[in-house]
């Protein structure tokens, strides 16, 4: 009886045993859970690529046309047009949205301090085929390989040519960038790009693993997840970590390179045949996957829930919204009549546009408000230019032009005024002119700070004019742009309650047909409209929302919605991606 009963213990002991380690065994394979899968980019057919070895097509000499045979036999006839083949390949990739965590990093003087970093947790896999299997367009693999039918003599002919899966081994040299789109603040612009790179930090990846439920030793940085080539059918899982992002951020992108070897080569036209140059005119765009995200800006948000999958072409749609939607519902706030203002000034809203400046990075331009100033400057009466300030730029506006004024041309500490006057005589002037003639003064001062690079130094520059005054200017500059998006919006007709009913996102859409068209009546047809031309609807853009107008409005027209991630080819070099 014993034995039975020790029996019955022994093989319910056995059970919990199997089932523990069954446990355990299932607990050891990564959820897939929350797991968004992108299949392998086949879409880019460049598995056979036509181009010419330059360096021999385009010699330095023209081309030999021989008597006694056919051009394309000779060198530069034999280098052109040429056919290269080659395996493509191009991994499975998934992932988990990207969270934050904080954890310990070594600081300043090796001492370890709390950091919150991004990051995001993904898998990528080497999708294996049956070789021998027919090719069909539902077909599924990592690499793609072109060959030939065979002709009677068992030679490859090159005239039929096909494209078959293959199983290989991949090497996955991940390159992560983390590239955020908007202006955390008025004088960065409406359009501001960071770009990060991914990092090792080693002490996050132990609790980025314990909170995802991968195990440490499954779970590979950018480093080490390239250790050893990726066999077919097996998958490796990783994790790209970032530092040092702002946390008000809304919108960002990561572009994923090193998941495919597609690439698109070319030369420019105006090709040197010199080696020494020739790199110049190389052109190499690599093929990477762009995952596009919303995430409301707060340090104190952590939650993955919060981060959201959006299409591309989202942020520029809301950034120009929210202009159009600020410029319609500032008059209230203001007591500005845009219109009237305009026209009390003798001026057309074509006057205050923004010239193109290269490289420039920051708010809006002072152009503006140089022309605002000479405008002024032309009134007589002190009355008069009040009411003309008050009824282009608001109530506020008045108090502004007598505190910069007031900064450059009245009494101010020794120290102050020494700077004042250091920095006004670089253009000829001192503070007793400012005084005579102010405004022909305030728009000189405005014209030489337009030289400055950079927003950073316009800001320096404009301290050592106006002190600590020199704030406000950032905030005309700002109130000239919105009196400006006012004016045309008005002038185009356009319903400023449709505007706010449709919001942000929408609000373009209410523009739309506005910039597309214009009317062009005719006599049988007084509501006939006709389309607008390239360089009508550059400038109205430019009109409604400074330089950068043109370019937001097309990333914003070629927004792809409803995908919600996109196979890009961008620049390979390496100045450009590092």
């Amino acid at each position: 009886m014993c034995g039975i009963k020790q029996l019955v213990r022994l093989c319910a002991t056995a059970f919990i045993g199997c089932a523990g380690l069954a446990f355990i065994l299932a607990d050891d394979r990564p959820s897939t859970k929350s797991l968004t899968v992108i299949p392998p980019d086949q879409s880019v057919d460049d598995v056979a690529q036509k181009a010419n070895l330059h360096e021999l097509a385009q010699g330095r000499g023209g081309a030999w046309d021989p008597s006694h045979a056919p051009t394309h036999e000779t060198l530069i006839g034999l280098a052109s047009d040429r056919q290269f083949l080659r395996d493509v390949w191009c991994l499975e990739f998934s992932y988990r949205p990207p969270r934050t965590i904080e954890v310990e990093v070594p600081g300043e003087n090796l001492e370890i301090q709390k950091e919150r970093v991004w990051y995001l947790l993904y898998r990528v896999r080497n999708v294996a085929v049956d070789e021998n299997a027919e090719v069909t367009p539902s077909s599924k693999g990592s690499t793609r390989r072109v060959v030939f039918e065979k002709d009677e003599e068992g030679n490859d002919d090159l005239t039929k040519p096909t494209t078959k899966f293959v199983n290989q081994s991949i090497h996955f040299e991940p390159h992560f960038v983390f590239e955020t789109h908007e202006a955390l603040s008025r004088d960065e612009g409406l359009l501001e790009h960071q770009d990060h790179l991914d990092r090792l930090v080693s002490t996050a990846v132990a609790p980025i693993s314990r909170r995802e439920k991968i195990p440490l030793d499954m779970l590979h940085d950018s480093v080490s997840i390239s250790e050893r080539p990726i066999q077919p059918g097996e998958e490796r899982w990783g994790v790209a970590i970032w530092q040092e992002i702002d946390p008000r951020i809304d919108f960002f992108t990561v572009f994923i390179y090193g998941l495919t070897n597609s690439i698109r080569w070319r030369h420019d036209a105006e090709f040197e045949t010199d080696l020494e140059h020739a790199p110049e005119y190389e052109r190499r765009e690599l093929e990477c996957l762009r995952l596009d995200f919303y995430h409301p800006g707060d340090a104190d948000h952590d939650d993955f829930e919060e981060v959201r999958v959006v299409h591309s072409g989202l942020f520029e749609k809301l950034t120009l919204g929210s202009r159009l939607l600020e410029a319609t519902s500032r008059a209230a706030l203001t007591q500005a009549e845009y219109v009237e203002g305009v026209r009390d000034l003798g001026v057309r809203w074509q006057d205050f546009l923004e010239p193109e400046k290269e490289n420039w990075e920051g708010g809006a331009g002072l152009v503006p408000v140089e022309m605002f100033a000479r405008t002024l400057a032309k009134v007589d009466s002190v009355a008069e230019r009040e009411s003309l300030v008050e009824a282009f730029l608001g109530e506020q506006a008045v108090g502004w032009m007598e505190e910069l004024l007031e900064a450059v041309a009245g009494p101010v500490s020794p120290k102050q005024d020494r700077q004042r006057r250091e920095s006004l005589g670089k253009i000829n002037l001192t503070p007793e002119q400012v005084l005579a003639d102010p405004l022909t003064s305030f728009a000189r001062i405005v014209n030489e700070l337009e030289k400055a690079p950079d927003m950073n130094i316009r800001r320096q520059e404009a301290a050592g004019f106006f002190g600590e005054a020199s704030a406000v200017l950032d905030q005309i500059s700002h109130e000239v742009a919105i009196a400006r998006t006012a004016a045309l919006l008005h002038l185009m007709q356009v319903d400023g309650e449709k505007l706010q009913q449709a919001g942000s996102r929408r609000a373009l859409d209410v523009v739309l047909p506005k910039l597309l068209t214009v009317a062009n009546p005719a006599e049988d047809d007084t509501g006939r409209v006709g389309d607008r031309t390239d360089d009508d609807r550059e400038e109205l853009l430019k009109g409604l929302f400074g330089h950068e107008g043109p370019e937001l409005f097309k990333r914003a027209m070629k927004a792809n919605e409803g995908e919600e991630y996109l196979w890009d080819f961008r620049d390979a070099r390496q100045e450009d991606i590092l």
